[in-house]
């Protein structure tokens, strides 16, 4: 039976990713310091224990990595609005906290699965996104890339271990996760339904031309579940490789709730370090061609099961 420490396991990927991997018999160890992340959010199972601590920790990761056969590290910062608030706390956990989980998996000889982002590509024009191209995040004084900075900073040294200690490491960048527990304030999709149910006009930016490619987390759990079985590193992103402009997702969320609400073009006041991302839509083709597995939610599907729960909670 396998045991598994997942760090950052109460958030959306991270608690569909514990879900999945009880669902196959595993013992799951959560390390969380609940920053982000709900204990709700995960299953009630006697092979699950949650740890209320932080990857800064050197100790703690020391003894629950020797303790567990393989590691998934998804703890981090998420949103947006927390890393321009938070840009220090951000680059925190993805140095010093990745730091000490990539060097105790390769010291105690774990495999190890990095959560990376699709943020370290920056802005692009619309093109998929391949592991191949250079990554280009953007001025470090734009606080927004400071969660970039880090996520390509815990690459380089996830890779150096596979290199050096012959770590067996798999990391994924993935592009704008969501899900039935995702909260408004982490992510548009989630804030868009939210809005819709509330009866208020769903609101978009600019023109609502801006492209993204949503995975539900159901799918980026089967897709990391599957990357972690394979004995060789890989580098993967991690998403669907179609996508939509925003004012056609506000539309598809507002037919499904109620018609009749209005979709409104604002022009916000962005926080400083912010900084604008047009478009973001990956090529999966490594993605298919290693894990053998396609998503089998759609936008629609995500929708109904989202407004189920926002309803029912």
């Amino acid at each position: 039976m396998m045991q598994l420490l997942v760090t950052g396991g109460c958030g959306l990927i991270g608690s569909a990713f514990v879900t999945r991997a009880l669902r196959d018999g595993c013992l799951v160890t959560v390390l969380d310091n609940l920053s982000t992340g709900l204990a709700e959010n995960l299953p009630e199972d006697p092979r699950l224990d949650l740890v209320i601590g932080d990857v800064t920790d050197e100790t703690l990761v020391h003894d629950l990595v020797r303790e567990n056969d393989r590691i998934v590290h998804f703890a981090g910062v998420v949103g947006v609005t927390r890393v321009l608030e938070r840009p220090t706390a951000s680059l925190r956990q993805s140095l010093l906290g990745s730091e000490i989980v990539v060097r105790n998996a390769a010291s105690a000889r774990r495999p190890l699965f990095f959560a990376s982002t699709s943020e370290v590509y920056g802005d692009s024009d619309g093109t998929p996104l391949s592991e191949e191209d250079p990554v280009g995040f953007g001025s470090p004084e734009r606080t927004r890339f400071s969660y970039a900075a880090g996520k390509i900073a815990g690459e380089a040294l996830a890779f150096a271990y596979a290199s050096e200690y012959g770590l067996p490491v798999s990391v994924g960048r993935f592009f704008n996760v969501t899900g039935a527990a995702q909260r408004a304030e982490a992510g548009v999709f989630a804030k868009l339904v939210q809005q819709a149910l509330e009866g208020v006009p769903l609101t978009v930016h600019g023109d609502g031309q801006q492209t993204r490619s949503f995975l539900d987390a159901e799918d980026a759990a089967e897709y990391v579940w599957r990357l972690i079985a394979r004995p060789h590193s890989a580098l993967v992103n991690i998403g669907r490789d179609d996508a939509i402009t925003m004012v056609s997702l506000a539309r598809r969320i507002r037919d499904a709730i109620d018609p009749t609400l209005e979709i409104e073009h604002v022009n916000p006041n962005y926080p400083a370090g912010f900084a604008k991302i047009n478009h973001r839509r990956p090529d999966c083709t490594r993605l298919h061609d290693l894990t053998r597995f396609r998503p089998r939610n759609d936008l629609d599907s995500i929708i109904e099961r989202m407004v189920s729960i926002l309803r029912a909670g």
